[in-house]
């Protein structure tokens, strides 16, 4: 999302009492596997966002664990809001003031569940200078208007719609309407309408319910604590050539998955030659599109000259907890004459676990000869072939 959020915020509030959800603890602060509602919101909104100044707007009762929340997740110092919406988010603009931002997205805590498309539109659209954009979706039931149990008045469906957020503005456009008026409006659209301005609308998410009754947790448990996990495959080959020369005996073993075996010849290599993790490492960063070990480890840098490859196999994995992605299962082949890798499989996967901290029941270790064929079959070197399989969010936009 190429827009410059330097000069934007949101304002997240966070300050209603919930008195229609019936239930002693506020709504946004309700625990599901022990997060609660308002921290769900905040990592859907970084997740969808990226890095950018977000204010929480507390009631004065939750206050201190507002602040909580606020420095685990790194945000600005929390505010107390006022007694309806309109005053605490006139109290989020005030507050976010000295930042000087051009735009604000304006977002309620109960409604955790904030569309990656809903976002992007609202972002993509900064470039055209709005005044406000929100998202709506269709009225798809009949409409009436009813007073004490009695229907009074029939309203076609046709142009009506629901608004939600978050509903990007222009921060002086919102400022200022907010200091010249004295009416109570429903949201920030309805204030700049009343001021006449010009109010885009992009199409909603069914799914980003706002939660004001129990039913509507009820019936959003179940996703709240959903991300789009997908499963990827990545690809890792490497090869490398036994050293001809003559070696003394300190040196009649070559590295693989991390262990010293016995071996008449050396693997040559910039680092310290182990095709085994290197091709691992390399089945990693392809699952989360990071290049290759040569990019990122270049064999130009003296730097990783005999180098341990373990280092280059941690650093994928931490890239890959970056991306809050697991490994489920890695299927490597080593294809040599010699040594016969049967012998070491269970020591290599001991050892591949221990560096990647999983299980070693994860990894599969394979050993196959060329059958004397080519430079694999005349002993001249080793080549391997590693796929694993890594369970990752899908955070990939087609549209």
């Amino acid at each position: 999302m190429k827009v410059n959020k330097t000069n934007m915020c949101v304002i997240l509030l966070a300050g209603g009492i919930g008195s229609r959800f019936s239930s002693k603890i506020t709504k946004q602060l309700i625990k599901i596997n022990n997060k609660s509602i308002l921290e769900i919101c905040i990592e859907n909104l970084k997740h969808n966002i990226g890095n950018i100044q977000i204010q929480l707007v507390s009631n004065k009762n939750n206050i201190n664990e507002i602040i909580l929340i606020s420095k685990k997740y790194n945000l600005l110092e929390p505010i107390v809001g006022g007694k309806e919406r309109q005053d605490s988010v006139y109290r989020g603009l005030i507050a976010i003031q000295p930042y000087f931002p051009e735009y604000v997205l304006i977002h309620d805590s109960a409604r955790p569940i904030i569309s990656r498309r809903v976002v992007k539109e609202l972002l993509n659209l900064v470039k055209n200078k709005p005044v406000c954009v929100i998202p709506i979706i269709p009225v798809n039931d009949a409409v009436r208007v009813v007073k004490e149990n009695k229907e009074i008045e029939y309203i076609d469906k046709k142009n009506h719609f629901l608004v939600q957020t978050p509903q990007l503005c222009c921060y002086k456009d919102l400022l200022l309407a907010h200091q010249n008026t004295n009416k109570t409006f429903e949201d920030e659209s309805s204030i700049l309408i009343s001021m006449g301005k010009k109010i885009n609308t992009i199409k909603g998410d069914t799914m980003s319910l706002k939660i004001t009754y129990k039913k509507d947790f009820e019936m959003l448990e179940p996703h709240l604590n959903y991300r789009n996990y997908v499963t990827k495959i990545g690809v890792g080959f490497d090869i490398h050539r036994f050293n001809k020369t003559t070696i003394n005996d300190k040196e009649n073993f070559i590295t693989l998955g991390g262990i010293k075996i016995k071996n008449k010849k050396s693997l040559i290599g910039h680092s310290d030659a182990d095709a085994l993790l290197h091709a691992i490492t390399d089945s990693i960063l392809g699952v989360i599109n990071c290049g290759d070990i040569g990019l990122l480890f270049p064999p130009s840098d003296k730097k990783w000259e005999n180098f341990d490859s373990s280092y280059f196999l941690k650093q994928a994995a931490i890239l890959l907890k970056e991306k809050s992605g697991k490994i489920i299962n890695i299927d490597a082949v080593v294809i040599s004459e010699k040594p016969k890798i049967l012998d070491y499989s269970n020591l290599i996967k001991e050892s591949i676990g221990n560096i990647l901290k999983i299980n070693p029941n994860r990894i599969s270790i394979k050993g196959k000869t060329s059958e004397n064929l080519g430079f694999i079959g005349r002993e001249e070197g080793i080549a391997v072939i590693a796929n694993t399989s890594i369970q990752i969010i899908d955070d990939i936009d087609d549209n």
